[in-house]
């Protein structure tokens, strides 16, 4: 016997009661397959549609959301640039000026930061520039030292030629004349070589005191009045004595009346005597230069005290010393009138004509 299936239908009419065959069956499974799948399959694609719906829905949310978002801070942009040139400029920038602003802003972007490039070369090269010119203000100012010390060695220089004018016996004017320095050299030559081989200055390296001068005078020890043919200057025992003049050792001894004595003979007929020497420390014969020391300054002889005893002789006759210790470049024509006894003027003829003759 076969295998049927029975079905009970029920209704509000009652319940009916029939026998499915095999193929019945198989209809009915198909069927209820279908039904199943078209179930299954519908409401999978339900349930895709609602997820892509869901999906649509908030891509455009969000996009609405961005889109608010970048409205407002476009807004807030507008504002805040707004503020900033109002003050400034007095310029309000309207929606659509500010869309355009907007669109050329990229471009702006690149031009500012081409600007910022060039503006940071432009401040390298401005450092380039500031150092140079730091270097030539430095440069500007060594050269504004070096002329400043040129032009105060050419004052100097010019302040001695006037000076060297002034002790030679020229005329003074307001501005030095250079032509004048051959004559000046002539004239300094002549009168230097006079200072020279004509006793003249002190015989010791500073002045001193004078304790008895040329003259008729009571001898210190002696007691008798007689004629002091020389000066006596105070000194320290030891202290170097000075040749006053070029000369030639005529005699150095030790003698009764002026101890350790030294005699120099000069040119132009002068010679010139030193006693009461510690020392003597030339011989006769040797040739001595003005400033050179002959010995040193004792009491030998008939002294109570160190000293110098200087004479000056001329044509071996004595002379007054006093007005030899200073005589030099600035008092050079004084000499002349204090010792009238020298014939100066056929004694200094030779002279200047030898200076001249030496300078052409």
């Amino acid at each position: 016997m076969r295998r049927s299936l029975l079905v009970t239908v029920t209704n509000y009419l009652g319940s009916t009661q029939f026998y499915l065959t095999i193929t019945h069956q198989r209809i009915l499974i198909v069927v209820l397959t279908l039904s199943l799948l078209s179930l299954v399959v519908g409401n999978s694609v339900l349930v895709w549609l609602s997820t892509h719906q869901s999906n649509v829905l908030h891509q455009a949310e969000t996009s609405r959301l961005a889109h608010i978002q970048s409205n407002d801070e476009k807004l807030k942009l507008q504002e805040s640039i707004t503020r900033s040139l109002l003050p400034a400029t007095g310029m309000m920038i309207e929606t659509g000026d500010f869309q355009q602003l907007l669109k050329i802003a990229p471009m702006v972007a690149a031009s500012l930061e081409q600007l910022k490039t060039k503006a940071q070369q432009d401040q390298v090269t401005i450092q380039i520039l500031e150092q140079n010119l730091s270097e030539v203000t430095q440069s500007r100012h060594d050269v504004g030292q070096q002329l400043l010390k040129y032009t105060q060695k050419s004052l100097a220089l010019e302040q001695s030629l006037r000076q060297l004018q002034g002790l030679l016996g020229e005329q003074k004017e307001s501005v030095f004349d250079l032509n004048l320095v051959p004559k000046l050299m002539q004239t300094a030559q002549y009168k230097l070589t006079l200072l020279a081989h004509i006793p003249s200055a002190w015989p010791m390296p500073k002045p001193t005191l004078v304790t008895s001068w040329y003259g008729p005078r009571v001898h210190p020890i002696l007691g008798v009045k007689r004629m002091h043919k020389g000066i006596d200057l105070r000194c320290v025992k030891g202290t170097p004595i000075l040749a006053t003049a070029n000369g030639i050792v005529t005699s150095s001894r030790k003698t009764t009346g002026f101890g350790n004595l030294v005699s120099l003979t000069h040119s132009y007929g002068f010679s010139s005597r030193y006693g009461h020497l510690q020392k003597r420390l030339v011989k006769q014969g040797e040739f001595v230069y003005k400033g050179q020391a002959i010995g040193f300054c004792g009491s030998t002889g008939l002294s109570n005290a160190p000293h110098l005893h200087y004479e000056i002789r001329f044509l071996a006759k004595h002379s007054n010393p006093r007005p030899f210790l200073n005589w030099n470049l600035s008092n050079f024509d004084g000499l002349f009138k204090q010792v009238p006894e020298v014939q100066w003027q056929s004694l200094i003829k030779p002279t200047q004509t030898k200076s001249t003759s030496e300078l052409q």
